[in-house]
Parts: C-alpha cells; structure tokens; sequence
C-alpha cells in the first residue's frame, strides 16, 4: 500500500517542482535552515592525501598537480609503445614475454585511468564543490590513510625487490632480466654501475606512477562514499529533529537536501563507472594471468623469480577488487537508517503537506544507492564471492591440468 500511494504522489509532484516550491517557501519563512548551525560544526577537515588527487584532476583553482597528470600520461604512454614494440618485434624468452606482457596491461590500466580523470574533470569539480563544505566519518579518514600508506609500502617493495634479487645471487649481473623494476625498454646498455643507477631511477618511476594510480582511485572513491555517508547522516538527524518537534520546515529541508545529495550520488556514478569497470575487469584478467605464470614457474616451465611478482602484484589485485566491492556494498546500506525512523514514526496528526513531504523521502529512500558499473554487474561484496569462486575453480584446473604445458626452459 505504501509503494502505491508513493507512486501517485510521485506521479503529481515532480521533483523539480517540489524543489522549487520548498526552497522558496524555506527563504520566506525560515532561512536559517539553508545551512544549519550543527551540520557547520560537525564538518571534518579534507584529507591531505585527497586534496592533491583533486588538484590532480584539475578540478581546483591550483594547476600545478595538473601538469603531474600529464607528466604521468606521457611517461606511460611512452613505456606502453616500447613494451608493444618489445613484445611484437623482438624475440625474446618465454619469461621476458609475459613479463612484457604484464608490464603492457599494467601501462594500459594507467593510461586509461588518466584519460577517464581527465575527461570527467568538470564532474569532479562538482562533487569537489559539494564535499567541499562537508566531512566524513573518523573512521573513513583512518581507512583512507591505510590505503595510502598500504600503497607507499608495496611500491617500495616492488622497487627493491629487484635491487635485492641482484645483491643476494651471484650469479646474477645488473642488467639482467628481472633486475630493473620495470621492463628494460630503454636503448642503452648497462655497461656499469652508474648506467644501471640512472636505469633503475627511471624505471623506479613508473612503478611509482601506477600506484600513484591506483591509489587514486582507490581513496577517491572510498571519500566520496564517506560523504554520502556523513551527508545521510546529517539528513537521519534531521529527519528524526522533524518527527520529534512535528517541524514541517525540517523534514522539507531533509527532503531538498536528499534530492541534493542523489543528484551527487549520479554525478559520482558517472565519474566512477568507467574506472572500476576497467579496474575490475583488469584485476580479475591480471590475478588470472599472474596465477597461471606461477604455476608454471612452479612446474619449472619459465624463470622462477617471476613468481615473487606475481603473487605480490596478484594479492594487491585482489586488495582492490576487495576495496570497490566492500564500499559498493556500504553504499547500498545506507538507505536503511532513513527508512527506519520514517516507518517508525506515525504520523496521524500531521497535516498534508508534512505527510506528502514524508511519502516522497520514503519512496526516494526505498531505492537503493546502488553501483552498477557497465551495465553488467553490481558492486558489492557478492560479486567478490563469485570472484573468489570462479578463480579458484580455474586454479583447480589448472593445477589438474597437463595440457598447459609450454617447452621447458633450456
């Protein structure tokens, strides 16, 4: 019976004209609800992290991080073509070749990852405009401060390990295969230590740049469902403030800012849907392909070092699908809190217009904040588990199989 009078309420006032007609009347009547003192005081000051991956997009009035965005794009621009021309025209190992070829998806992934930021640049001055004034809860700043130290510590590790590799076996000479942290594309010999310094810096960069990249994405998008959070939160106060005091100004102040706050939610589809789609779609095929090279390298079909590489590149695909999909299923969560004090509550001996301001947040609230990403499937913690379950039944077949079998190493 609710979803059908919902339905005709809906039916008969469009939002548009129910925004319209509650902001005037609100500027009439009772202006100090436009910015309510209490939600000023719980505001939370912007992550540092944040602020320079905005100036990064530039979406904000400083456009010196731009110009990193686009020193980014060219460096990896130019190790995407030199892997290619690597892989395509040079005849290497069977290792060194899915070595390149990991090394290509990886460069894809970033370049694509840019061009998407670069191009949602104006939806990103809008959420920025939006969040601009508001926080997020204590415990999203700590999370997002995890990610990024969790990024910092494993680009670390992926630029030492080669280094160490080096030190710790004998038999092993700078500028061999698998000591650089990136492919060696770069038309110099290493003749002695020196070239292999300045090799193994520039190098050392684009390692630096993909995390740069996936750390990004990865906190963006866990600060943009903290403020949908923390906005809903205020709205819940809100909401309960008006049921209490039967304060018909407040519950038409919940209701715009609701309206506000699902106008963000679609702008933050729009910016996001392209990169996790690419990011989901590039872990599950990456965690795929590193999993097949270290049962062969285990099998002892191609050079073992590669397997260190791809189980810590493998684990840290995995941590981000595990991140898109633990915060998509936040985002469907927090309707709920909404509905709960609304159906709670009667409201009898509240007139018309509280009652119709009261049907149009329910049948808003009933719609889940759901993150669909291409049309193909939902973001949330399901979808981690058909992950989960799909990769081990290929790693199943795989290790039962004995037609998987490239020629073994000389």
């Amino acid at each position: 019976m609710h979803y059908t009078i919902n339905i005709t309420i809906l039916q008969h006032y469009t939002i548009k004209r129910l925004h319209s007609v509650i902001q005037a009347h609100i500027k009439r009547n009772h202006t100090h609800y436009l910015v309510p003192q209490w939600s000023k005081d719980l505001a939370m000051p912007r992550i540092d992290a944040i602020n320079v991956f905005l100036q990064m997009t530039g979406c904000t009035d400083s456009k010196r991080m731009l110009y990193l965005t686009y020193f980014e794009f060219l460096i990896t621009l130019y190790y995407f073509i030199a892997s290619y021309v690597s892989i395509i025209y040079y005849e290497q190992s069977v290792s060194i070749q899915l070595f390149t070829l990991l090394c290509m998806l990886i460069e894809s992934y970033i370049l694509l990852n840019i061009t998407f930021r670069i191009y949602h640049k104006n939806q990103f001055r809008e959420m920025d405009q939006y969040s601009k004034q508001l926080g997020i809860p204590d415990d999203y700043q700590s999370k997002i401060n995890i990610i990024t130290m969790y990024h910092l510590i494993a680009s670390n590790m992926f630029v030492i390990f080669p280094v160490t590799y080096t030190i710790l076996y004998d038999s092993v000479r700078v500028g061999d295969p698998f000591t650089f942290p990136f492919l060696d594309v770069l038309p110099i010999k290493t003749r002695n230590l020196v070239i292999y310094a300045c090799k193994y810096f520039v190098y050392a960069i684009s390692v630096y740049i993909a995390h740069i990249e996936l750390c990004f994405i990865n906190t963006t998008f866990i600060y943009y469902v903290g403020v949908l959070k923390y906005r809903l939160e205020t709205i819940v106060q809100t909401i309960r403030e008006a049921v209490v005091d039967n304060d018909e100004q407040k519950m038409k102040y919940a209701v715009i800012q609701h309206q506000r706050l699902l106008i963000y939610f679609n702008t933050m589809k729009i910016v996001f849907t392209k990169p996790i789609l690419q990011s989901m779609s590039f872990n599950a095929i990456y965690f795929g392909l590193t999993t097949t090279l270290v049962i062969q390298a285990i099998r002892g079909y191609i050079n073992q070092t590669i397997v260190s590489i791809c189980i810590a590149s493998g684990i840290a695909a995995i941590i981000n699908i595990t991140i898109y999909t633990f915060y998509g299923s936040v985002l469907l969560d927090l309707h709920d809190e909404i509905l709960r004090v609304l159906f709670d509550n009667s409201f009898f001996y509240v007139n018309k217009s509280f009652k119709r301001s009261i049907l149009i947040m329910m049948a808003r609230a009933t719609i889940p904040l759901t993150f669909t990403v291409g049309y193909i499937f939902t973001i949330n913690l399901n979808l981690l588990l058909k992950i989960v379950k799909m990769s081990y039944t290929v790693l199943n077949v795989l290790l039962s199989s004995e037609a998987i079998k490239p020629h073994k190493m000389s």
